[in-house]
């Protein structure tokens, strides 16, 4: 397939399955670094397309009101009561947008998990000694028995270079992130979107993120990334 052919393919459906599309992008570099960038973009399309209607609308719309309520009082109220009043709200809304989960990184995440089955078309099983040359960008490695690993490839979370491991549970595909700490210090470590049930923790320098279908394959890999994978600061 000829340059131009493949990039208007991949521009008008980036995630197609076209065998000759598939065929080019393994057999040259460049147009796999082409599609994978139209992959990404489109995926962080699709995210921002994409947010869901956090379970706290009602709470919000009331504390809407509240606030608007609240400046009608404002001026007829002593300063002191006014500004204690003021962090009051304050602290409800910030609680109020860290428990809704529906942050762009989360997002990105849910969007990553949902084209698991996509991946695996264009991606080989990988042995450890891959996994741990991939790993070692982010300090760490592979210690322990950490489940069938179908794939891992680098991908991005919110413009972040992440790497993106599959592996098969037992009711399903799971996905494995991992992420520079720094970048997910706010999240939160369970999430969900009805969909997709979420779990992030600390490993020394790396945020690992899990998310899958299903809750207790999410909790056993979960269970398994803390023994077996090891981060150095």
């Amino acid at each position: 397939m000829d340059d131009l052919t493949f990039r208007k393919t991949v521009l008008a459906e980036p995630f197609t399955t076209n065998s000759d599309v598939i065929e080019a992008a393994k057999n040259d570099p460049n147009k796999l670094a082409f599609w994978n960038e139209i992959k990404a973009m489109e995926t962080e399309l699709q995210a921002a397309m994409n947010i869901p209607v956090p379970d706290t609308l009602a709470e919000r719309l009331i504390l809407r009101q509240s606030i608007s309520e609240h400046k009608k009082e404002y001026k007829r109220r002593p300063w002191y009561l006014a500004l204690a009043a003021s962090v009051l709200l304050a602290s409800v809304l910030s609680v109020s947008m860290i428990f809704t989960g529906d942050s762009k990184f989360t997002n990105d995440v849910y969007a990553h998990a949902e084209h698991v089955e996509y991946e695996l078309m264009k991606s080989k099983k990988v042995d450890l000694d891959a996994i741990n040359n991939k790993l070692a960008s982010f300090n760490g490695q592979v210690n322990g028995d950490i489940g069938e690993v179908l794939s891992a490839n680098y991908c991005y979370l919110d413009k972040i270079k992440s790497l993106h491991m599959i592996i098969r549970g037992e009711h399903g595909l799971t996905s494995l992130f991992v992420v520079p700490d720094a970048i997910t210090q706010g999240m939160s470590s369970s999430f969900s979107n009805g969909i997709f049930e979420g779990a992030s923790f600390l490993l020394e320098s790396a945020k690992i993120i899990v998310v899958g279908e299903n809750k207790s394959d999410v909790q056993e890999l979960e269970h398994l990334a803390k023994s077996a994978l090891l981060f150095s600061a």
